[in-house]
């Protein structure tokens, strides 16, 4: 492996590992769902695979693709779908999603099963296959469909990425794969190569900036539009529920501060949800101060 390959490795692996983190601290604050953390650590799952089969060979007459490069292309196929149906305007039926994740499972435990029984060379490919037309089908749910409230910001830079999913990586990782022979390609070959790590890094620094600006959201100074109140017929103890949700204030912090019981400060978030036509705090925050 090459000297840069290991520094844009190492780079991929830090902006991950702040990715998750930040990931996890948004979770907690509840502007981010599970599938995406899932996705993130499917991510960092797939570039460790991949750097252990450039230094493990499991026979000398062939490379053969690492049992744990397929299981994490597996989980990348089932968690890039998943951590997109929360952010479009789509309705998702649970027994589509009961399929996709019943696929995954079975594709799982036949390549652990390849692995140790050498089944057939179809399952690598199968497993290629599989990973490709999750990324793309998703890829296409985010041109053909609509955002959510709290995620229409991100809109431009999301359209972009998937022109690189779609058309950029797949091109390079084919540059990327040529042995010596041109035309020659064998799948089975895995070079890490300068394309994943700096796929990668783009998508965990997009990643790292959009955590960082909806945290921020929480700690703005920015002030309220009028027009934007008078637009939602909001109530005066309303409009004070308001203020505080844009301050980063939580349910209890509203009630210590304008002296009322914590369900009283749910039910007037959920009326100031349904009149702003919202379900969540960046959503309300984003709709406010833009």
């Amino acid at each position: 492996m090459e000297v840069l390959e290991i520094i844009l490795l190492t780079l991929a692996y830090t902006l991950g590992i702040i990715a998750l983190f930040l990931g996890v601290i948004c979770y907690t604050r509840k502007i981010e769902t599970l599938e995406t953390i899932f996705f993130a650590i499917s991510l960092l799952l797939l570039m460790i695979a991949i750097s252990i089969a450039n230094f493990w060979e499991p026979n000398t007459t062939a490379v053969k693709t690492h049992v744990l490069v397929l299981i994490s292309m597996v989980l990348v196929g089932l968690t890039t779908p998943l951590s997109i149906f929360p952010d479009r305007r789509i309705s998702v039926k649970s027994v589509f999603i009961k399929i996709l994740i019943g696929i995954s499972v079975l594709m799982l435990l036949i390549v652990v099963l390849d692995y140790f029984y050498k089944l057939s060379g179809i399952i690598e490919k199968s497993v290629y296959i599989y990973l490709f037309l999750s990324v793309a089908c998703s890829m296409i749910l985010i041109r053909k469909t609509k955002p959510i409230a709290r995620t229409v910001y991100r809109e431009k830079m999301e359209r972009t990425i998937t022109i690189i999913c779609l058309v950029v990586l797949p091109i390079t990782l084919f540059i990327d794969s040529f042995p010596e022979k041109i035309f020659a390609i064998d799948m089975q070959d895995i070079r890490i190569g300068f394309t994943l790590p700096l796929f990668f890094i783009f998508l965990f620094i997009y990643k790292i900036k959009d955590d960082v600006n909806r945290l921020s959201l929480f700690k703005t100074e920015k002030a309220i539009k009028e027009q934007n109140l008078k637009n939602y017929s909001f109530t005066k103890r309303e409009l004070e529920v308001v203020h505080l949700i844009v301050k980063g204030a939580t349910y209890s912090q509203i009630a210590e501060e304008l002296f009322i019981s914590i369900p009283t400060v749910k039910t007037h978030v959920t009326n100031i949800y349904k009149k702003a036509k919202v379900t969540n705090k960046v959503e309300l925050i984003h709709l406010l101060l833009n």
